[in-house]
């Protein structure tokens, strides 16, 4: 089970923050930009295929930004195709549960994860197991790490965990503290702090996440989008930040996003991405 992601809305400063830590086994791992004209993200890996896919966190011209994390692999579309889809054309977190319900709701199952989705106003967790979906809104803050906390696929993780050496407690043990921690959020700095977080100690189920033993699973990559909305604007302030490796051990850099996008916006930012 991997990766963590989070959104909360800081309404004193009118910012929408979301952030993900993304765990797999290979520290070599690098990840893919996506910038067209309205919609900016990183590519998403397939699971079951090891693929780059879709989008796995990113935000678009409305300020609306996504992300999502995996919980379990199938021979389904993964998760990643609909978080792209969000970015692409809704407006803000409405908008971008509707077309998941419309997509299950013709008949479409997806594997199992969970979107994390937040414009100006609100933030919402979508679980999705195949076709089956279950929603969190909250006008402050949501969570998720590798498992469902709404809808009832524990005792199916609990027997793959079982079975493929995965910890489920870890990722339960890792929500609880990110949600800990997520209500003591006040500022962009305090994002930072969490997502480098150890709780006690470095380990599987830390925010921060570390190879222990034979469980080989780190954060290869930490993500945090900062949108700030100011009413008389066009449009929002976006900035994205990055870093490689345990962000404990290592510094996040910046880039501006732009919209619409031209040539030499997308340029600069693929420049700066892959310095």
């Amino acid at each position: 089970m991997t990766s963590l992601a989070g959104a909360m809305i800081l309404s004193d400063q009118n910012k929408t923050l979301l952030f993900k830590n993304k765990d797999l086994s290979d520290p070599s791992y690098k990840d893919e930009l996506f910038y067209d004209v309205d919609c900016f993200g990183i590519r998403g890996v397939d699971m079951s295929t090891g693929q780059k896919m879709g989008l796995s966190i990113g935000v678009n011209r409305y300020g609306l930004s996504a992300a999502n994390t995996h919980v379990k692999e199938t021979s389904d579309p993964t998760y990643d195709f609909l978080t792209e889809q969000i970015l692409m054309f809704a407006k803000n977190a409405e908008d971008g549960l509707n077309m998941v319900v419309e997509h299950l709701r013709a008949g479409r199952k997806y594997q199992w994860g969970n979107l994390i989705l937040a414009d100006n106003s609100r933030t919402l967790a979508i679980e999705i197991a195949g076709d089956d979906h279950s929603i969190e809104w909250s006008d402050r803050k949501v969570l998720r790490t590798g498992h469902h906390i709404m809808l009832d696929t524990e005792q199916v993780l609990l027997e793959r965990a079982s079975k493929n050496d995965d910890c489920y407690e870890d990722s339960v043990r890792r929500v609880e503290r990110g949600y800990d921690l997520i209500r003591q959020v006040k500022s962009v700095n305090d994002v930072f702090n969490l997502l480098k977080d150890h709780g006690e100690g470095p380990s599987q189920s830390s925010i921060c996440r570390h190879p222990v033993g034979d469980e080989t699973l780190s954060t290869v990559m930490s993500y945090l989008i900062e949108i700030e909305h100011q009413p008389e604007a066009i449009r929002p302030m976006i900035k994205f930040h990055f870093c490689r490796g345990n962000p404990c051990q290592n510094s996040y850099d910046t880039i501006p996003l732009l919209f619409p996008a031209d040539e030499e916006i997308i340029k600069r930012a693929h420049t700066m991405f892959f310095k």
